[in-house]
């Protein structure tokens, strides 16, 4: 694990690749259900667009999996630019997932992931060919909290007044 400094030295980042903080990745994506997708636009560009996606399933290794329509803007601009982030939030923690998406589309899967939510947002059920999963497969992963609401905001507190036990900053966790 390695030290280093983004923009100034009081802002430091920790670099790890250690098994602890992929699995602290995993485990934090797979308490959020709700994640941002970013993409960068195939029709403008440089034109960078977010979404809200539900997870259907995040993978021990930092890939997560989503149901989306194959013929959505979400596909066109993937198939276009696979570069993609994935933002989770919550009162306790963040997670920030850079990766690249695929689209799969493989019957089974989509069977394997469908749930009520994805009844009430896609059309068909899962025999429907346009619904198709698709997965990020996650590069680098940066987070920062998790262990609970209270020891965050102390965290934050302590970091903010300058006081002693201020927290290291976030992490950035290559994946595997």
């Amino acid at each position: 694990m390695t030290e280093h400094h983004d923009t100034h030295p009081d802002d430091p980042v920790t670099i790890s690749d250690a098994p602890e903080d992929v699995a602290t990745v995993h485990d934090l994506i797979d308490g959020m259900d709700v994640a941002m997708l970013t993409t960068l636009d195939a029709t403008s560009p440089g034109r960078l667009t977010s979404r809200p996606l539900s997870t259907q399933r995040a993978e021990e290794d930092g890939d997560v999996l989503f149901l989306v329509r194959g013929r959505s803007p979400v596909v066109r601009d993937i198939e276009a630019h696979p570069q993609v982030n994935v933002a989770y939030a919550s009162a306790k923690a963040w997670v920030s997932l850079a990766g690249t998406a695929t689209v799969v589309r493989d019957r089974a899967l989509v069977e394997q992931l469908w749930s009520k939510g994805a009844s009430a947002f896609m059309e068909g059920g899962p025999e429907n060919p346009d619904n198709v999963v698709l997965r990020v497969t996650g590069d680098t992963a940066e987070f920062w909290g998790g262990d609970s609401l209270l020891g965050t905001a102390v965290s934050t507190l302590k970091a903010m007044t300058g006081r002693e036990g201020e927290d290291a900053g976030p992490t950035v966790v290559e994946l595997p």
